[in-house]
Order: structure tokens, then sequence, then C-alpha cells
């Protein structure tokens, strides 16, 4: 997979995540466990703008990936959050306000909709985090579906 991103309004820093299993008793980005890329938060953190173009690192355990970009000031709202996974001959592409990306060979997963209802007390915050939302995703069986 091929990854190139342009970000075209300041973020804090962007992440990239590959995803090998989930902790839904964490929040954030603690709630994937698996390999992190360094080049995409190294290319993003401070940036006034930024672009990155890189081949994705496959994991053979991973059952998807997720880019995660922190917007000026932490504001929620203006935060990037796309998940994925390889798919031959498949591409992802966003263009919006905030960030031009592709990338080749990937399939977006859809799943901010998506209302999970785990058993046991969470607060707002992880019931607000989509990084939450998208763990509960992947440990509901969502991803096979």
């Amino acid at each position: 997979m091929r990854l190139v991103l342009d970000v075209k309004r300041y973020h804090e820093f962007f992440w990239l995540r590959d995803i090998r299993g989930v902790n839904i008793y964490k929040c954030c980005a603690e709630c994937f466990i698996g390999g992190r890329d360094g080049r995409v938060y190294w290319g993003t953190l401070h940036q006034p703008s930024a672009h990155i173009d890189i081949e994705v690192k496959e994991h053979p355990r991973a059952v998807a990936y997720y880019l995660c970009g922190l917007s000026a000031g932490f504001n929620w709202y203006e935060n990037t959050h796309i998940a994925f996974v390889p798919a031959s001959g498949e591409m992802v592409s966003v263009d919006n306000k905030n960030i031009q990306l592709t990338i080749t060979d990937a399939r977006r997963i859809e799943f901010e909709s998506y209302k999970p209802e785990p058993p046991g007390y969470f607060t707002q915050k992880q019931r607000t985090c989509r990084n939450w939302i998208f763990a509960n995703y992947i440990n509901d069986g969502m991803l096979r579906r």
C-alpha cells in the first residue's frame, strides 16, 4: 500500500498504526495494539504543512491500519480518522480542507456511525473517541461482516 498525504492546514501531528489487537479499556491511541510508523509522526510533527509519500509496512498479523491527525489545539471535531485495510486494486481517497490523501491498494473502513455497547462502565470521553469506537468495531467482529 502506498500512502500519499498532503497536510493542508496545521495539525499538531499525524500518526499511523497497524492494528494487531485492541484494548477497549483504554482510550485514544492506547486502544490499538500494534506497530507505529514513525515516518508519518516525525514528518508531520508541528509542521504548517507536510507531504508524506511512503509504502506502508504491512504486518502479517495486522487486521487493519489507522491514520489519525490531531488538529491545531487538539480540537477533536477537526481531527482526521481514516481506518483502512489492504485491498488490491482499490484506493482510499480523501480531499477536504485539512488533507489530501490517497492510499493505493487499500479500502477505507467506514466505522464512525457505529454505536458500540460493550458491557461495563465507559466514560463519555471513551464513548466519543473515534479510536475507541473503531477498537470496539474490531472487537465486535464488524471487520468480518
